[in-house]
C-alpha cells in the first residue's frame, strides 16, 4: 500500500487533482481509496437519526449498510501520520490519497501550487510538485493537465514502496523495528502461504485477534 497526501493551499485545485488521477490509476489495475483530512472536524451523521441516537448514547461507532456501500463512524484519535489509521480502513487499496494534511510530518506527499507560490512541504517528504510556472528544487514537477503523467509516477512510487507492516493493538499502533517488521513479514507470509488459497503473492494481508471483552471484577460485589 502506497499512502500520499495531495496538499496545497486552499483553492490550490488539490480536488480536481485528486478526481483526474482516480479513473487514470484505476485503468493501471491500482485499486484506490481517497480520505479527506478535515482538520476542523466533521459531522455525517444528523440530529434526530439514527446514527446520531446511537452516538448520543454512547456507542463507540454506529454502521450503515446499503445494497452496494456502506458507511462506518468511528469515535478514534488517529496519529499524527494518520496514515496506519487509513492502511486500517482500506486494507484491499494499492494506493490511498490523502486530500490536505500540509502539516503532516513524514506523510509523503505532491503538493499542488497556485501561480507565484512556493512550496511549504518540508524536503524530506516532498515528491513531486504540480504548477503551472517553474519550480526550483530537486523534486520533479507536472502541469495540471499532466494527469497520466502524474498517475503514471505515483504508480512507479508505489511498486518501489516498502512493504507496510502495522501491527496495532485496541487502536494504539506499535512501532516496529526492521528487524521486527522482516520477522513479522516472513512468519506471516510463511504461514498464510502454508494454508489453501494462500499461496502466490498478494496485494495485502489483514488478520485481527479478537479476544472477547474481559469484564473487570467489581470490587465492591463477590469476586469470582
Amino acid at each position: 500500500m502506497f499512502i500520499i497526501g495531495i496538499v496545497g493551499r486552499s483553492q490550490s485545485g488539490k480536488t480536481g487533482l485528486i478526481k483526474g488521477l482516480i479513473p487514470e490509476l484505476r485503468k493501471k489495475g491500482l485499486r484506490v481509496a481517497a480520505v479527506k483530512h478535515c482538520p476542523h472536524g466533521f459531522t455525517l451523521d444528523l440530529e434526530g437519526k439514527d446514527s446520531w441516537e446511537f452516538m448520543g448514547a454512547g456507542s463507540d461507532g454506529v454502521g450503515m449498510v446499503g445494497p452496494d456501500r456502506v458507511a462506518v463512524i468511528r469515535k478514534e484519535t488517529p496519529g499524527r501520520r494518520f496514515s496506519g489509521s487509513a492502511a486500517r480502513w482500506f486494507p484491499e487499496a494499492d494506493i490511498v490519497l490523502i486530500e490536505g494534511g500540509l502539516a503532516i510530518a513524514g506523510l509523503k506527499k505532491i503538493e499542488v501550487l497556485r501561480k507565484g507560490e512556493k512550496p511549504a512541504t518540508a524536503a524530506a517528504d516532498l515528491l513531486a510538485l504540480v504548477s503551472e510556472g517553474p519550480a526550483s528544487g530537486p523534486a520533479p514537477r507536472f502541469r495540471r493537465d499532466e494527469i497520466g503523467a502524474i498517475a503514471g509516477f505515483l504508480e512507479k512510487s508505489a511498486l518501489e514502496a516498502e512493504p507496510e507492516i502495522r501491527v496495532a493493538v485496541d487502536g494504539l499502533e506499535l512501532p516496529l523495528n526492521p528487524f521486527v517488521r522482516t520477522i513479522f513479514e516472513n512468519t506471516i507470509l510463511g504461514l498464510v502461504g502454508s494454508l489453501k488459497g494462500g499461496e502466490g503473492r498478494h496485494r495485502s494481508i489483514v488478520i485481527h485477534l479478537l479476544r472477547a471483552a474481559s469484564r473487570k471484577p467489581d470490587r465492591n460485589g463477590p469476586q469470582p
